[in-house]
């Protein structure tokens, strides 16, 4: 047998030896994910709604909770009403709308990052906090942070960025999270020229003079003897 036959050969026992591990170890958890998750990331079950009927949203996936059929075998969740009915290591999570969602899913134990967010996540193999409160893969992470949101101050709740902010290049697409200032405040300096102008002395003014503050004093006592000599003659 040549050397290019048993090559071939060998190839094809590799592949088929691969292909069955793959179908051993199916996916059976939302964080063993590839490129893209075989679930819908959401918020909240708005986030569902062209999903379908039926689905909600349990912690950050959309989820078909009366009838899973349209989901892949390997990618499928047991239902549930309490850890009962889940396996040991698996705990049943219930949505938060009980009077209408009757049934949780049997999901692997969570891990809360509500407190330290990221940092929470850091021991376990799921390095991002989704929705402000689960440790969750970063595919998972990334496609949440690009769901539209309402405000700033949602964006950094959940812990997708500082700002909700319009599309660069389309305005009609939604807003979504991101940590570059839509609106950035821009300081204005104005240089203000000061002239000193020296005051202008005061002008003098005038006094008011008085019956005869004009006349000189020698013409005063001039009139006055003229009165005397007028006044003895009368006499």
């Amino acid at each position: 047998m040549s050397a290019a036959v048993r090559l071939v050969i060998c190839s094809c026992l590799a592949s088929f030896s691969l292909a069955n591990i793959a179908e051993e170890n199916p996916l059976v958890s939302m964080n063993q994910i590839a490129s893209k998750p075989p679930f819908h990331p959401c918020i909240d079950d708005s986030d569902c709604s062209d999903q379908g009927s039926g689905y909600a949203c349990f912690q950050y996936i959309c989820y078909p909770w009366e009838d899973e059929s349209a989901v892949e075998m390997s990618d499928r969740k047991a239902t549930c009403k309490s850890n009962d009915d889940c396996e040991t290591n698996l705990s049943c999570f219930r949505h938060h709308d009980r009077r209408n969602i009757h049934k949780g899913l049997c999901l692997e134990e969570i891990v809360d990052c509500s407190e330290g967010g990221r940092d929470d996540c850091k021991a376990g193999p799921n390095k991002e906090c989704c929705n402000g409160q689960f440790c969750c893969d970063s595919v998972y992470f990334e496609q949440l942070r690009q769901l539209p949101c309402i405000n700033h101050l949602g964006c950094k709740d959940l812990g997708y960025g500082n700002f909700c902010c319009p599309d660069k290049t389309n305005s009609s697409l939604p807003t979504t999270c991101c940590n570059q200032d839509p609106n950035p405040t821009t300081t204005t300096t104005t240089t203000t020229t000061t002239t000193t102008t020296k005051p202008k002395p005061p002008t003098p003014q005038p006094q008011e003079s008085t019956g005869a503050a004009w006349l000189p004093t020698s013409s005063l006592l001039l009139i006055f003897l003229t009165y005397l000599s007028l006044a003895a003659l009368s006499h």
